[in-house]
């Protein structure tokens, strides 16, 4: 199948394209892949039809740039599956490796790539990728969820056609719109009270730290109570938040305890899809929100209050700050400034982010390494990976920049408030 590039229609970026065009991220690999050896029947014909069908589906993967406001929209898919062969699992590896680790430029052509590479008869390498401009978590599951679906219509010959799902490009044209007006007003009145009262981005965990070599990366974990999840769904129910408020109640807590600072600040990922009839679009949500303590101590259940109000309030007028402190002449956000602390929280497993194996075929999935990948050099990032085996609070971080001991004290102090709290 040749992709064709007729062009179907222009519009304008959404406001989280332009973060990323006009140099947001600029300085590191924006890819997000999966990879994983498939042994049994693939059918590649169906592979290829299913592939082209998500592109027909979700119109991001359909798009480029022509400028940091305007995107164009093809009417036909811009990547289609590679099929490729190996004499040996390292060779395999190695061509996935180059196949979709170069780097996508924000003026090419299209932002995916699809590969198997063949081993034998009932023996594949299968790698998928896909710039983060066009993607986001919520978005990938989407796809993935689409691509089995399609997958397995092709096997039984099913040729329907295929329901439109909402455009990304519907929902650009429908942000800018709103930004103009009283929606954008709204956000703007909120995050100029918001940065008046913490200032533009939250302070750095100040524990002492200063750059002692090259980056290196350390991992801490601390395995949690097998019935972690469990008390944190409890707190939450107590207080009537959310469990992220509880979680990210505890970080906040633990940041101020190991510091001193009154005015523990963190960062968090947002995917929110906040306009109307966007909860199936796939395309690029997802930016870093500012999120504080207020100035007064309370107690655990006053905290998680509060944090609960603050974080609704702060996905509520979720925008990329740099770009609309621009918009509006203000500095919403300080550019190019890592937070002290970024919080996650993952209730699944990562496996349940995977591409589900092929119908016919069971999946091993494989880690790669890509140059350029995204390094935190001043930047402790906190999961919470409440899962409901092997619960883990995880800390990743650059040793030669955060003590130690400073960072192990955080995830105790962290795993008492949240854990205990609420008991």
């Amino acid at each position: 199948m040749t992709a064709s590039r007729a062009e179907s229609s222009r519009g304008p970026t959404s406001l989280m394209e332009e973060a990323r065009l006009t140099g947001e991220f600029a300085d590191w690999h924006n890819l997000n892949y999966m990879v994983m050896w498939l042994t049994g029947d693939l059918d590649i014909a169906a592979l290829r039809d299913a592939w082209w069908r998500i592109c027909r589906r979700h119109d991001v993967l359909r798009r480029t740039y022509v400028s940091a406001d305007e995107a164009c929209t093809y009417d036909d898919a811009l990547s289609d599956v590679e099929l490729l062969t190996a004499e040996t699992d390292a060779e395999a590896i190695e061509l996935m490796r180059r196949f979709l680790g170069t780097p996508f430029s924000l003026d090419g052509p299209g932002f995916s790539r699809i590969a198997v590479v063949q081993r034998g008869d009932r023996r594949y390498l299968f790698g998928l990728a896909m710039d983060h401009i066009i993607n986001d978590v919520v978005s990938w599951k989407h796809i993935c969820a689409d691509f089995i679906d399609f997958y397995d219509r092709a096997l039984s010959g099913d040729a329907g056609g295929i329901r439109n799902e909402n455009r990304y490009q519907s929902f650009a044209s429908e942000q800018r719109r709103l930004f103009a007006g009283t929606w954008g007003k709204e956000r703007r009145d909120f995050w100029r009270s918001y940065v008046e009262e913490f200032e533009t981005y939250p302070p750095l965990f100040a524990v002492g730290a200063e750059h002692t070599g090259e980056y290196e990366r350390r991992v801490i974990t601390r395995e949690l109570p097998s019935d972690a999840r469990s008390r944190v769904q409890n707190f939450s129910r107590q207080s009537r938040v959310t469990p992220f408020a509880v979680v990210t109640s505890g970080v906040l807590t633990a940041m101020r305890e190991v510091t001193g600072d009154p005015l523990a600040g963190i960062s968090v990922n947002q995917h929110g899809r906040m306009l109307p009839r966007t909860a199936r679009t796939a395309g690029l949500f997802v930016q870093s929100v500012p999120l504080h303590l207020g100035r007064q101590s309370m107690g655990p259940s006053e905290t998680i209050q509060d944090v609960f109000l603050r974080t609704h309030d702060v996905f509520e007028y979720a925008l990329p700050l740099l770009v609309a402190g621009r918009s509006w002449d203000e500095s919403l956000m300080v550019p190019d400034k890592e937070p002290g602390l970024h919080v996650r929280l993952n209730e699944y497993p990562p496996s349940s982010e995977y591409l589900p194996p092929f119908t016919g075929t069971e999946a091993e999935y494989v880690e790669l390494q890509f140059p350029g990948q995204k390094r935190w050099l001043e930047t402790v990032v906190v999961m919470w990976n409440l899962f409901e085996t092997g619960p883990q609070l995880v800390a990743h971080y650059n040793q030669n920049y955060f003590p130690d001991r400073a960072v192990e004290q955080l995830l105790e102090a962290a795993e008492r408030f949240a854990l205990q709290a609420g008991c």
